[in-house]
């Protein structure tokens, strides 16, 4: 009698960038590249390697500002095409003995690349879905980087929409079933962020009102964002020629830099510097 083998949990996880498939393979393989981006949240990443062949080293050092933590991860590089496929194992310092497989695709997609992530052989579900977290928050930060970092300069663009409720299962129902919109959840500090997604575009977000006490008595909206150089100069212009403050200039961990102020007519507006922080 044949004996079951247990299937070890995976994560693939797809996203859509708006850069060729060059461009966000090099952003994934090359080691000044990678330190802009990688790992989620406000990680700072201390050293990065990546040799791109069979057989090459991939090493990642992070550290997390506020505690002060380390984070390493090594593996070997078992698969290389250019441009097109990398894969390698993946093991933390910590925990060696629980060696796992990355494979990345690079497709071309229009005018974009359509990624698709797959971590597989993970020890459990618990450690499937802490990286399914970590690879979230990180891919967030590429998007930003590949969009803001020397492909296009987005100041004065409308970069963003956000619906802002206290009902956010209600709105999701309903901009499900009206315009056939899928969300994805992603982890904030003390909240969750819904990314609001047509196919596997993003293209706004969802902000719950009732997480932030700052926000009592203001209605459901939706707010614009555009993108600026440097908000809190910007904003100290806007304000000397007649705008007022709404939100004062705040870093968004994976997002950038961003402020809200109402403009001399009454309009309300959002400025954001995107920047992986």
């Amino acid at each position: 009698m044949a004996t079951a083998v247990a299937t070890k949990p995976s994560l693939t996880i797809k996203r859509r960038f708006r850069a060729p498939p060059a461009r966000v393979f090099a952003a994934w393989t090359e080691p000044a590249q990678i330190a802009r981006w990688f790992g989620p949240g406000k990680i700072h990443i201390i050293e990065a390697v990546f040799e791109a062949r069979a057989g090459g080293r991939f090493f990642v050092h992070g550290r997390e500002p506020d505690s002060g933590e380390d984070h390493r991860v090594s593996g070997v590089v078992q698969e290389v095409t250019p441009n097109a496929k990398v894969v390698y194992t993946w093991a933390w310092q910590s925990t060696p003995e629980r060696q796992s497989l990355v494979t990345v695709e690079f497709k071309p997609d229009g005018d974009g690349t359509l990624l698709v992530l797959t971590h597989e052989q993970f020890f459990d579900e618990p450690a499937r879905d802490r990286h399914n977290m970590g690879w979230t928050g990180a891919l967030l930060k590429l998007e930003t980087f590949l969009h803001t970092d020397g492909m296009e300069k987005p100041h004065g663009k409308f970069v963003w929409n956000e619906l802002n409720t206290r009902d956010v299962e209600g709105a999701k129902s309903f901009l499900s079933a009206a315009l056939g919109w899928t969300f994805e959840a992603t982890p904030m500090p003390g909240f969750t962020y819904w990314i609001i997604k047509r196919g596997d575009e993003r293209i706004g977000g969802i902000f719950d009102l009732n997480s932030d006490e700052g926000c009592k008595g203001v209605p459901e909206h939706w707010l614009t964002y555009i993108a600026v150089d440097d908000v809190d100069a910007r904003l100290k212009v806007a304000l000397s020629v007649g705008a007022k403050e709404g939100r004062p200039p705040q870093d968004i961990p994976g997002v950038g830099r961003m402020a809200v102020l109402q403009q001399p007519g009454g309009a309300t507006i959002a400025w954001l510097t995107p920047k992986p922080i």
